[in-house]
């Protein structure tokens, strides 16, 4: 087998390669895509201790950059197997998450002689669907809409209640969040329309939160209503967006 960095081809059999594949899911348990790792376990072979070096100068400037094709070929280096991470499916690209050298199984003694062991993890991930990520929304209720009193000062003695308004209205302020996949999700309206304070709603739009080369996701916006009651309006459960 022989393995191919864009350009850059390992020698045949000179690698041995472990691919795991770690699901991720959105707030509401909902696959969305996949990390893929490569984890590749080789050793340079040369006849000399300069040719070892060549060589590997070769191979770190392979690694030295992202956003390539990693695909395992069979022996003739040009028929592809099932196995391959190709930069364009992926999510923002695929990354060299980590490069380095290591002690093989034959100990020190042969290192840097005629070979040099490597290890390298190739990262990348896939998305799938759309539509929305996470929601969550909250209400509060200010006030009771019970009497209004306050201390009033005296010159010489000390402050006595006293009694302002026998009712008050109360506020319900209504606030949650969205984060859309790929766009921005329209806010749900305020509970109850006509005792809004439309002259305090404020509605925010986020950067998305994964801006990758390319592709952009997870778009947040956050709402926040205000709202001025005298009696108690009907209130038992909110209206929950669809899940499918």
């Amino acid at each position: 087998m022989i393995l191919k960095w864009g350009t850059y081809a390992h020698a045949q059999d000179e690698v041995g390669i472990k691919i795991e594949y770690r699901s991720t899911f959105d707030k509401h348990g909902r696959r969305i895509g996949e990390v893929q790792e490569w984890h590749i376990l080789g050793a340079v072979l040369a006849s000399s201790q300069g040719a070892l070096t060549a060589a590997l100068a070769q191979l770190e400037t392979a690694y030295l950059t992202d956003y390539k094709d990693l695909q395992l070929f069979l022996n003739d280096g040009a028929t592809p197997t099932q196995h391959k991470m190709i930069n364009s499916g992926m999510f923002g690209g695929t990354h060299v998450a980590f490069f380095g050298y290591v002690e093989g199984p034959w100990k020190m003694q042969l290192e840097y002689a005629n070979r040099r062991s490597f290890y390298i993890v190739i990262r990348g991930e896939t998305r799938v669907g759309s539509g929305q990520y996470a929601w969550k929304e909250q209400v509060k209720i200010k006030g009771t809409g019970g009497k209004k009193w306050r201390y009033m000062p005296s010159l010489n003695a000390a402050p006595h209640p006293q009694d302002l308004q026998q009712s008050t209205p109360f506020y319900y302020v209504q606030q949650g969040m969205a984060i859309g996949r790929q766009a921005h999700i329209v806010p749900p309206g305020p509970l109850f329309a006509n005792i809004e304070h439309v002259e305090q709603r404020v509605i925010d739009y986020e950067t998305p939160e994964e801006i990758r080369v390319g592709k952009n996701e997870l778009f947040t916006t956050r709402w926040l209503y205000v709202m001025e009651a005298i009696a108690a309006n009907p209130f038992s459960a909110f209206s929950l967006p669809s899940i499918n």
